[in-house]
């Protein structure tokens, strides 16, 4: 069974992600702090990341956290998941950021699943 880390400040999003994607056959940890994410990943050695972009702390944490996870895992699979292009009308793609996918909330669990498994 393949562990999946979530890592997002929003506990519902935590939840629901998680019961949908544990009934999918994954199993999850979550975090809802970059800095504890970070210490999961040390700790847990997921299979693959998904993290939010936004943190009350900073609004582009995320993406300074997928710079940093890439650098010291970069055979590490990680999606950003952000709903910031819907609520902020900024324009950031994959290319713009450290990850594997970028994909903007919601996400389509179905899509979640296959991308998940295309790289596990």
């Amino acid at each position: 069974m393949s562990k999946i880390l979530i890592i997002d400040d929003d506990l519902d999003i935590q939840e629901t992600m998680g019961s949908l994607l544990e009934a999918e056959g994954f199993q999850i940890s979550a975090a809802e702090t970059v800095e504890k994410g970070l210490e999961l990943i040390e700790s847990e050695s997921p299979a693959l990341v998904l993290l939010d972009v936004m943190f009350p702390e900073k609004k582009t944490r995320g993406f300074e956290a997928a710079a940093e996870i890439k650098a010291k895992y970069p055979k590490l699979p990680l999606f950003v998941l952000t709903a910031i292009n819907r609520e902020y009308a900024f324009d950031f793609s994959k290319e713009d950021v450290k990850a594997d996918e970028f994909l903007n909330k919601p996400v389509k669990i179905e899509r979640l699943v296959k991308l998940i498994r295309n790289y596990l």
